[in-house]
């Protein structure tokens, strides 16, 4: 299974951010694949917004290919608000994201 067949795949699992629906038809376009990861723009099948999501990558380990991180199940409300504050105080650019270097978080 490639990479972006893999994602969509798992995308159901996971709901839209600004219409809460699931994403299980939603396109998926690969920005860039690194080491480790990739970063990818996922647009919603149902209400048409785009979001750039940098996704780790691992070896797999599990006999059907996923990933042991797979088997949790999606993430967590809780996890995805994080996520979200986390963004909103991000000052960097999209490259310093991608690799992963923390900015100092604006004041909000």
């Amino acid at each position: 299974m490639n990479l972006i067949a893999l994602i969509k795949e798992r995308a159901k699992y996971y709901k839209c951010l600004a219409c809460s629906q699931a994403l299980a038809d939603c396109q998926v376009k690969l920005l860039n694949e690194a080491d480790g990861h990739c970063t990818v723009e996922v647009t919603c099948a149902n209400c048409g917004v785009s979001f750039v999501a940098v996704l780790l990558l691992k070896k797999a380990k599990h006999p059907d290919g996923l990933p042991k991180a797979a088997e949790e199940g999606p993430i967590s409300t809780d996890e995805m608000l994080d996520v979200h504050e986390y963004m909103k105080a991000f000052s960097g650019s999209l490259n310093e994201l991608a690799r992963g270097r923390p900015s100092r978080p604006t004041p909000s």
